[in-house]
């Protein structure tokens, strides 16, 4: 199931994406780099499952959040080091998607059978090197985009896109819906920020016994749905990324196959691929800050 594919700001050519598990009943994943010049793909397995990866300003070292706690991954030598930060995340659940912000990382959390309401989102405070929860009552926490004082923040589960008003500590001050749930084609799963900021192009995980896949455009300030992609033959599409190819951008998916039946899969080939797609962009959005070690 690969999650959270990010260009690397420290190397030419490179995108970086996780694992989170390598079979439906696995308990292990990965952390992959992907060369986009040559195709090759170099997989670093992790003792654990992971939820996403953020670079730091120690090129090499990555911030990944493994099960419960938070890890220093070095890609230097394809091994954790250092030591790792917990998470006090209920035992029940174990880290989902992040997204680096100004001073460390928001992350979520997910419920393992995705059924209780007993997930969080938390920030690593990059300076003191400590996790606080900032708000609960999700179940699969996933794409998140900070803007300003504006936290999107996407729950898989319920289908439901929020925006959080925040302040200064990351408290909520008021929250509002992006877009209606059944307005969406799927479960929302990744997400990134269109280049100006005013939209998210969002994954949708399908996982019912169909063969395409979709990922939508949606405008923030009325939930109005301004492009849409279609993936041929792999329904479950798990996150966006934006990247530059042939003097273009383009958009970036991946999606997964784990734990799809068979006849599914027959008419899914696709499935667990990365495709690309043309963008109307003509420039990419500004890159996540780096995490400080």
């Amino acid at each position: 199931m690969p999650e959270g594919p990010r260009v690397l700001q420290h190397g030419t050519g490179k995108l970086a994406w996780v694992a989170i598990q390598h079979g439906a009943d696995a308990q292990t994943g990965s952390l992959n780099v992907l060369d986009m010049e040559t195709g090759q793909n170099v997989s670093h397995p992790l003792p654990g499952r992971p939820g996403f990866f953020a670079e730091t300003t120690d090129p090499g070292l990555l911030l990944v959040g493994l099960e419960r706690r938070l890890v220093w991954f070095d890609l230097r030598t394809g091994e954790c080091t250092g030591e790792a930060i917990e998470v006090p995340a209920d035992a029940r659940c174990i880290i989902n998607d992040g997204q680096p912000v100004p001073g460390g990382v928001i992350f979520g959390t997910k419920h393992l059978e995705f059924n209780l309401p007993i997930a969080e989102v938390y920030f690593f405070e990059a300076a003191t090197k400590t996790v606080r929860p900032l708000f609960g009552g999700q179940m699969c926490s996933n794409g998140k985009f900070l803007q300003g004082d504006v936290l999107v923040d996407i729950d898989s589960v319920p289908k439901t896109v929020t925006r959080y008003v925040i302040d200064g500590e990351f408290r909520v001050v008021s929250q509002s819906p992006v877009i209606a749930p059944e307005l969406l084609p799927g479960f929302p799963d990744g997400l990134r920020p269109t280049p100006d900021g005013t939209s998210v192009v969002i994954a949708f995980y399908n996982p019912e016994p169909v063969a395409d896949g979709r990922a939508l455009e949606i405008r923030l300030s009325d939930g109005a749905i301004l492009t849409e992609w279609i993936v041929p033959g792999s329904p479950r599409v798990t996150c966006p990324e934006f990247i530059e190819m042939d003097g273009a951008v383009k958009l970036l998916l991946t999606t997964a196959v784990e734990g799809m039946p068979e006849t599914t899969r027959q008419f899914a080939p696709g499935a667990g691929n990365i495709y690309i797609a043309d963008t109307p962009y003509r420039k990419l959005p500004a890159v996540p800050p780096l995490v400080a070690v």
